[in-house]
């Protein structure tokens, strides 16, 4: 069969993905209370510890159908008790979103709203833990998209430890694409999902949870569809308690499979080579980072839009549409900007690619 034109993703997910992933949806159709398909998704938990680095008897892998963000509610709703309080970071729209989410669940929270542009100190987290009612989770994103500024995995972690705070870390756009494991991060859960840095397809997501931090949870949800306990008890049977996306669990199987293959270190420096061609190439051709190079992370940069007679981002996003390349926009609210994601199965070639696809529409122009 013939499989559709490749195109070059630069949004921060769904990211492009290999031939073998998509021919992976293909699999024949199967109940998924069957015992094979259960087989499928006991490696697929086996595969996401291997590539966090931890085992079993630590981390409970908990799959779940569905986006990024109802892992993150399910984090949220199920490990955080009725009598408790959790410390949220909001440097980006994601840790505003995750303050959202525990408003709407009714989760005592005290959000730390921090400048978007600047990364927080570990001194300042500790202080913030220290004020005001005593906080017994703490909830940051790791990788913010919304600029491309990393927050303090390892130290974040160590804090939240040192007081005895469980840690609740949004690790969706960085799982699988930096060099750290769950080893050497002291992290209590770590929320990821399959089509980032994983190179899956869309429409699963995960909670890595230490088992002692799931079972002091116990009876803590407040949903039926997002309970992380009911989750994990059927999975350890190798089911989901409710219908999951099969074709996307197969996908993810097979995205795993190249992962562990290509290792997270190689992968990493893959992504980074990306980033200094891209990086390189859109500065050279007149384009400003909104963030010093000291924040970025290496997986997507974010551009202010130039004020450039005839130019908008728009029609730079159109144009590049056409030749099989997807630019991503903006979230700030207070500056015009536009990001360019590196993740997924690309090559500095591909970065190339879109540096003369710009270079022909600022020509254009």
């Amino acid at each position: 069969m013939n499989l559709p034109p490749r195109k070059i993703l630069l949004n921060p997910g769904p990211a492009t993905t290999t031939d073998r992933v998509k021919l992976a949806l293909l699999a024949a159709d199967i109940c998924p209370r069957e015992a094979e398909f259960g087989a499928v998704v006991t490696a697929i938990r086996r595969d996401l510890l291997t590539v966090a680095g931890t085992d079993a008897a630590t981390y409970a892998p908990v799959l779940l159908a569905g986006p990024g963000t109802a892992a993150m509610e399910a984090a949220l709703g199920s490990l955080v008790p009725r009598a408790g309080r959790v410390l949220i970071l909001a440097n980006g729209a994601y840790g505003a979103r995750a303050a959202a989410i525990a408003a709407a669940l009714g989760i005592a929270n005290r959000v730390w709203r921090h400048d978007w542009t600047q990364r927080p100190t570990a001194a300042a987290f500790e202080a913030q833990l220290a004020a005001g009612e005593p906080c017994t989770h703490a909830f940051w994103v790791h990788h913010e998209t919304t600029t491309g500024l990393l927050n303090p995995l390892e130290e974040f972690g160590a804090v939240c430890r040192a007081r005895g705070v469980i840690s609740i870390v949004d690790g969706i756009s960085s799982f699988a694409g930096l060099p750290y494991t769950l080893a050497g991060a002291p992290v209590d859960a770590l929320i990821g999902t399959a089509n980032k840095c994983l190179q899956g397809q869309p429409g699963l997501g995960f909670v890595l949870v230490r088992r002692p931090v799931l079972a002091a949870a116990t009876g803590t949800a407040r949903s039926v569809a997002l309970d992380l306990h009911a989750h994990e008890r059927s999975l350890a049977a190798g089911q989901f308690p409710f219908t999951p996306p099969v074709p996307v669990v197969y996908a993810l199987a097979a995205a795993l499979q190249e992962t562990l293959a290509e290792t997270v270190p190689a992968r990493a420096a893959r992504y980074r080579a990306c980033y200094e061609t891209m990086l390189a190439g859109m500065t050279a051709l007149g384009f400003e980072p909104l963030l010093p190079r000291a924040l970025h992370s290496g997986l997507l940069t974010t551009f202010l839009t130039p004020a450039w007679p005839g130019f908008t981002f728009d029609g730079l996003h159109d144009f590049l549409y056409a030749r099989g390349i997807t630019l991503y926009p903006g979230k700030l609210t207070d500056r015009d900007t536009f990001r360019v994601a590196n993740i997924g199965a690309l090559t500095p070639a591909d970065l190339r690619t879109f540096l003369a696809a710009v270079k022909e529409y600022l020509d254009a122009r």
